[in-house]
This record gives structure tokens, sequence and C-alpha cells, in this order.
């Protein structure tokens, strides 16, 4: 189901993160999980030039990950041959590069992200921008400007929410308990995504506080084992 979730009420955001890429700007974006960090990194990339990484968590990683999209082979380059090689494609290329999913930056990784800083636009991406949460590449930040992704109010679920009912994708009652969703999803929009998904299943009947509860622990039990099964597939 197609609910748009991602943009509505982030259009201040979007436009902001617009203007600051035309100035060739660092940008930190910092939000909770499921706020919609990378759908709205996805929908710059529709306006303008942006590298877009989510895999962070090893040079390594980042190289392999790289290579895949460009079709590279590494032969037997070592690693630092494969940074090399990396570093000096992505300076040529000149275009801003964001870092999705950002967390516990090793030294290694800081200073990859910093030796880019120097000459090309940087973003990061990440849940927290504490010391302990972030990593090695905090003492950088300070280049960066900040943009914090905020829950979606109330008044912004409900237009969602109306724009989905008009689609089709939920029962249209649904617009009558549009407090009682906000107060479930605390204006994440993944998690109100995941309630409206359940809705637009057509097993519940939302017309008391028992079965929105009972939505709410669907959803929640939904969440729990997807959570397992990507904790077993990392491990595979």
């Amino acid at each position: 189901m197609n609910t748009g979730l991602a943009f509505v009420g982030r259009k201040r955001e979007i436009a902001r993160l617009l203007a600051l890429h035309a100035l060739g700007k660092h940008v930190l974006i910092v939000g909770h999980a499921g706020i919609g960090k990378t759908a709205l990194l996805r929908q710059v990339r529709q306006y303008c030039p942006l590298l877009q990484w989510g895999e962070t968590s090893s040079l390594r990683r980042i190289c392999d990950s790289f290579e895949r999209q460009l079709g590279w082979v590494h032969h037997k380059f070592n690693l630092i041959e494969r940074k090399n090689r990396l570093l000096g494609y992505l300076l040529r290329q000149g275009e801003a590069i964001a870092f999705d999913h950002v967390q516990r930056t090793t030294p290694r990784i800081a200073r990859f992200i910093a030796h880019l800083a120097e000459q090309i636009p940087i973003w990061i991406a990440c849940r927290s921008d504490n010391p302990q949460d972030i990593g090695h590449v905090w003492p950088e930040l300070y280049k960066f400007t900040r943009v914090e992704i905020s829950p979606l109010t109330e008044i912004e679920m409900r237009a969602l929410v109306a724009e989905a009912v008009a689609q089709g994708n939920i029962p249209g009652n649904t617009r009558e308990h549009v407090n009682e969703l906000h107060q479930m999803s605390g204006g994440n929009p993944r998690i109100l995504e995941e309630l409206l998904i359940e809705l637009g299943k057509c097993k519940y009947k939302i017309d008391n506080s028992f079965n929105l509860n009972l939505l709410n622990l669907d959803r929640r039990i939904h969440e729990i084992d997807l959570s397992i099964r990507a904790a077993a597939e990392a491990q595979e």
C-alpha cells in the first residue's frame, strides 16, 4: 500500500535539504528510527545528484557496496588500494555523498569521511549525534548543518489518513480515530504505515478502544517477527 507517508508534512524539510545541496553544504540529518531519513534522501535524489550509501559499518563493506554498484572487481587489490581507488573516483565525480544509517563509526571510517569532506559535500543520516552513538566522526560534525526530523503532528497525520481513505486503502471511519493512531505511533511514519497496512487488511473494526489496542498489538508482534528474521539473516 502506497500511503505517501514519508512526505506528508515534509515539504519544509525537503525544501531546506535542496537549498543546502545547492549551497554545497555538509548536512547532518538526525531522527529516530522510522522517522523517514532514508526516504527523504531518496526524495532529494529525485531533484539533484546525491550518491546514497547505506553501509558504513566498515571500510571493507563500503568498498564492497560501491564496487558492486559500479561493476568493479578488485582482483588482488588489498583494502588500502581499493579505498584509494574509490576515493579517487569519488573526488573526480565531485558529487555530494550521503552516508545513511551512520552509527558507532570506527576511526578508519571517520578518517575516510573526513578526507572526502575536505573536497566534496558530505551528508550523514543518523539516529543520534551523541558521541557515544555516532562514534569517531563526532569531532567533524561542527562542519555540518544539522537538520532534525521531527515526528508528524496530529494535523499532518490527519491529512495523511484522509489521503489514504481517498485512495481506498483503509476504511473511511479511520478518520474518526486519528488521535488514537497518533498516540499509538508517536507520530512515527513507519509505525503509522504499519498500522494503516493492518487496517487495510480489513481484519479490524476500529469502533472501540479494544479493537484499536488489538490492532496495535498485532502491529507490534509483526514488528518483532521482522526483527527476529533480520537478525537471523544477518547471522547467516
